[in-house]
């Protein structure tokens, strides 16, 4: 891997003894040598266009004749400065130090990658939990809705004094559309529905309205009747040219 730039430790680099060992042309030579090395696309190896690198092309490189680049890397080599890979010149701490790199990255990616898959565990726990636990409640609320006998409603009726032809219609009603109040939302409480139809019904018969003349196929006398007869006009027209009053 190809990186801008390296850790240059300057005691390491003054305390090689193999390095200092060599004259001040081999070490210009090493120094190179090792800025190629971490340019290469296999770090701390010595290749020029993905190949080994050779004194000719190093010798052009650094300017200097290829004889004289010969004579410089003997003098490296012998002294132990740097080593072969099969035909690969490579430096033995560039590489250690890119393995160590590599294994440290994995480390992080693996430690990051548990964190994600935990807190995705966690958090696709905590949403199956809620959602369980939402839906039990509706069950249990829908469970303490307990829904009337035809029987119980006629009698509640009776109690409260309602018209039993209405009531049955009611009934029927509810029944038909699964005890909810406009079709949405779930009957609390049948006996508070039934005075409530019971009122509406009453305050349509005082109007002087039939229950049953409110539409032509009436679905319940729950149902409010039109504007206009709840206004007191017989028909739709006679309410328009009255200026619609409310």
């Amino acid at each position: 891997m190809k990186l801008p730039w390296i850790k240059f430790y300057v005691n390491d680099w003054l305390a090689d003894e193999a390095v200092r060992a060599c004259s001040i042309e081999s070490r210009g030579l090493w120094i190179d040598m090792l800025a190629l090395m971490a340019k290469s696309e296999n770090h701390g190896q010595l290749l020029i266009g993905g190949k080994p690198a050779s004194a000719d092309q190093l010798a052009r490189i650094v300017g200097i004749s290829a004889q004289k680049t010969t004579e410089l890397m003997d003098e490296l080599y012998a002294a132990g400065v740097f080593s072969f890979d099969k035909d690969v010149i490579i430096s033995r701490r560039m590489v250690k130090d890119e393995r160590k790199r590599k294994s440290s990255n994995d480390r992080v990616l693996r430690w990051r990658n548990s964190n994600v898959t935990e807190m995705k565990r966690k958090c696709n726990t905590n949403v199956m939990g809620q959602r369980l636990e939402t839906r039990d409640k509706r069950l249990e609320r829908e469970k303490t809705l307990v829904r009337p006998t035809r029987s119980d409603w006629l009698a509640y009726a009776n109690e409260i004094k309602w018209n039993t032809r209405d009531a049955e219609s009611a009934f029927d009603y509810y029944e038909s559309n699964g005890w909810k109040v406009g079709g949405r939302a779930p009957v609390k409480d049948w006996k508070a529905c039934a005075r409530n139809c019971q009122r509406r019904n009453q305050t349509t018969n005082q109007k002087g309205t039939n229950t049953m003349q409110q539409k032509q196929k009436p679905i319940s006398s729950c149902e409010s009747a039109p504007l206009y007869r709840i206004m007191g006009y017989a028909s739709y027209n006679e309410w328009e040219k009255a200026g619609c009053p409310s």
